[in-house]
């Protein structure tokens, strides 16, 4: 200890506790030695220094003589022991200008409310910086943080743990657990706080937060909040909420709008990681109020991000402080901007009620969302968005931001998921809820997926107009899923479907863009140059572009091929598979079909709905049984297994004319070469030819040429006649 002196009887802190172990101001205080204890007692300094170090024994620490006294270095010790505060133990340095402090140990606990804090007035305040060789740990609504409470800037914070840093839990009163660095953040008082935020920053291998805790660099004055830096090579986890406060676990950097009207910008949020987790009511976000903008949201993930499950306290209507995930916003009556939300791993889960979201809710300018993703898998009643106002405003105009989501493998939306008795679709979309525009929903990727319920949608159900919904897929299927683009009032979403080799609609799926009320519909184009458009028959998958009092919107489909659907009015409930740009009150739009083999004025390709059993077919077929042949030279149109896509060899067959034989009296058969084979003399009798009307696959999955109609219940079997396997 060095220039210490003990505190007067009954003198307080800024916080109001007892000063405990004093030195002047501007000066140092330090404990070094063995392993470091505080239970219940204070150590105060302020606008000065504070230094707690555990080393081992035979340790040397450095003495460095600075204005406000030492600063201690420990580049010459090889092994550290502990520390430990409990009790509402409080280490302080709060000033004019906020003093330094410096921890270092081994593994470094604070329980109990205890505190580790330095709050600056009218100049900058010190940094604060805690160093473990091996962990990290508070609980028990412990505290770890700088403050900005006048002009002065709050210090940084850094926190380095060679194996990890955990937060957890609450105190018996309610206090949640913390590691902040705030403006105005612990008294009204201080509400024209200019003063910016100081920076966080968290290096370690594993990062876990839960129960309620949390990290937090926002503002609740003038001055704009810090930023939030998480380095955790391996893992970072956030997870659950305090039972006792229903306050959810968080990373937050936030402006707020509690104590001003005019609060400063709220920081960015950075994660660099190999996995995250958020679950259980969890929360990662940056949200703008009143004139503050939000800030950005950036996580790296080499590995996987996993959003999951929602708040125990979760209601049917299940609100975004309701949910797990990760949000980036501009809240209610905000006139600051929105922050970018940008995401990049390997595979990205959100789940059972789990949620991305940037969304602004007031009237300023959107921010973009960009998913840079392996696989993007939403399951279960979880939901990516980018979306404006609400329901409840019609007045919040701004307009939502554009989403990108670019998977280099696959993008899966299955499914459907129960929370709180509400059944929730899971869905990637862009939404507008009141005066304001959708943005566009941008999705490149190989596979797109949307099965069991699932959704891909635009949509804008105020007055805005919806987004547009633009896909580049090699592959889509739709099994009970949906893509479409809907509108209240404003313009028609469109739909664009592009660089397709296959379009597979199976199960009452959906490709829609729909208006309501005076809304124009939107266009769809389906752009499959060297593909093809499947839908599985008789099941109700529709390409529809309807409108109610509006013209209806244009639909253009180029494609090699379109199976299974035909140009009609979609009437449901029905079983068939339609393509519908009308208009119940007003013009329908244009129907525009351009393939390479039919006719686009004529009725359209439809499957047989009834699958021809082949072994009964054999059974019943001398054709098939008598070892008749269907040769086929080349790939052409049939892919060399039932799961491979058809191929783009062409087949060219030309009429020859037949080979004239010359067959004597006994039996010989003469060619142009010299030689006379003798052949065993056969007696032929004429059989009519009889054309070919269908084809079925033969057990060894030929495809065979039949003489009757299989698609027929009780057909002519006219085929018994072997001139029908040769009729072709």
């Amino acid at each position: 200890m060095n220039r210490s002196q003990a505190s007067l009887e009954g003198a307080t802190n800024t916080f109001g506790s007892p000063v405990g172990l004093q030195v002047e101001s501007g000066k140092t205080l330090a404990l070094v030695g063995g392993n470091v204890s505080l239970s219940g007692g204070n150590l105060t300094a302020l606008g000065g220094r504070i230094e707690l170090g555990s080393v081992d024994a035979d340790s040397f620490v450095s003495l460095n003589e600075i204005d406000t006294g030492y600063a201690l270095g420990y580049q010459n010790v090889q092994k550290f022991r502990d520390i430990r505060l409990s009790g509402g133990a409080q280490v302080d340095t709060t000033g004019n200008g906020g003093g330094v402090i410096q921890v270092q140990g081994k593994n470094i606990t604070l329980t109990d409310q205890s505190s580790i804090r330095s709050a600056s007035f009218s100049q900058a305040g010190g940094n604060l910086i805690i160093n473990a060789t091996e962990s990290v740990k508070l609980s028990g609504g412990s505290v770890i943080g700088t403050f900005a409470e006048g002009a002065g800037k709050a210090g940084d914070v850094l926190v380095k743990a060679f194996d990890s840093v955990e937060l957890e839990g609450s105190s018996a009163s309610g206090s949640l657990t913390f590691l902040f660095s705030q403006v105005c953040g612990f008294s009204p008082e201080c509400s024209s706080a200019t003063g910016n935020g100081g920076n966080l920053t968290i290096e370690t291998r594993k990062l876990l937060l839960r129960d309620g805790a949390n990290i937090d660099t926002s503002t609740f004055g003038i001055g704009n909040a810090g930023n939030i830096l998480i380095k955790a090579s391996n893992s970072v986890d956030v997870t659950d909420i305090d039972i006792s406060s229903e306050k959810s676990s968080g990373i937050r950097a936030q402006a707020s709008g509690d104590y001003v009207d005019n609060p400063g910008n709220a920081g960015n949020v950075t994660i660099e990681t190999q996995r995250l987790t958020v679950q259980g009511g969890a929360q990662i976000s940056t949200a703008g109020r009143k004139t503050g903008n939000a800030g950005d949201l950036t996580i790296n993930a080499a590995d996987s991000i996993l959003l999951s499950g929602a708040s125990p306290f979760a209601t049917g209507e299940l609100l975004d402080d309701q949910r797990s995930g990760l949000f980036v916003s501009a809240e209610p009556n905000a006139t600051g901007n929105v922050g970018s939300l940008n995401l990049t791993t390997g595979l990205l889960t959100v789940e059972g009620g789990a949620r991305i979201s940037a969304d602004n809710f007031g009237s300023g300018l959107p921010g973009s969302s960009t998913l840079n993703v392996r696989q993007l898998l939403i399951r279960n009643g979880g939901e990516v968005k980018s979306g404006s106002g609400l329901d409840s405003d019609p007045f919040a105009i701004g307009n939502g931001g554009t989403l990108t989501v670019n998977a280099t493998e696959s993008v899966d939306v299955v499914g459907t998921g129960t929370i709180a008795g509400k059944t929730l679709f899971s869905t990637l979309f862009s939404q507008a809820s009141a005066g304001g525009k959708a943005g566009n929903l941008i999705i490149n990727t190989p596979n797109l997926n949307v099965r069991d319920g699932g959704r891909v949608t635009v949509s804008a159900t105020g007055t805005g107009a919806a987004g547009n919904l633009t896909v580049t897929a090699n592959t889509i299927r739709l099994n009970r899923g949906e893509l479409t683009a809907t509108t209240n009032a404003g313009e028609g979403g469109n739909i664009r479907l592009q660089n397709l080799s296959l379009l597979q609609m199976k199960n009452q799926s959906r490709i829609s863009a729909e208006a309501l009320k005076d809304a124009n519909g939107g266009n769809i184009t389906i752009d499959a140059p060297n593909g093809f458009v499947l839908a599985f028959p008789g099941q109700n998958n529709d390409i529809v572009a309807n409108a109610v009092e509006g013209r209806g919107g244009n639909i253009n489909i180029n494609a090699t091929r379109i199976y299974g659907l035909e140009q009609r009015k979609s009437t449901p409930p029905n079983t068939t598979n339609d393509i519908d740009a009308s208009s119940q009150f007003n013009f329908s739009g244009n129907v525009i079909i351009n393939t390479q083999d039919i006719d686009p004025s004529r009725e359209l390709f439809v499957l047989p709905e009834n699958v021809i059993d082949p072994a009964q077919q054999i059974a019943q077929n001398p054709c098939l049984r008598g070892g008749g042949e269907f040769v086929i030279t080349g790939r052409g149109g049939f892919p060399p297994n039932p799961n491979q896509i058809l191929g783009s060899d062409n087949v060219r067959v030309d009429l020859v004319k037949p080979v004239v034989n010359t067959r004597n009296s006994s039996g010989e058969t003469k060619n142009s070469s010299r030689e006379t084979h003798k052949q065993s003399s056969t007696t032929s009798t004429a059989e009519p030819i009889v054309p070919a009307r269908g084809w079925i696959f033969n057990d060894k999955g030929q495809v065979v040429l039949v003489a009757y109609d299989p698609t027929e219940t009780n057909p002519q079997r006219s085929w018994q006649s072997n001139a029908a396997c040769s009729a072709f």
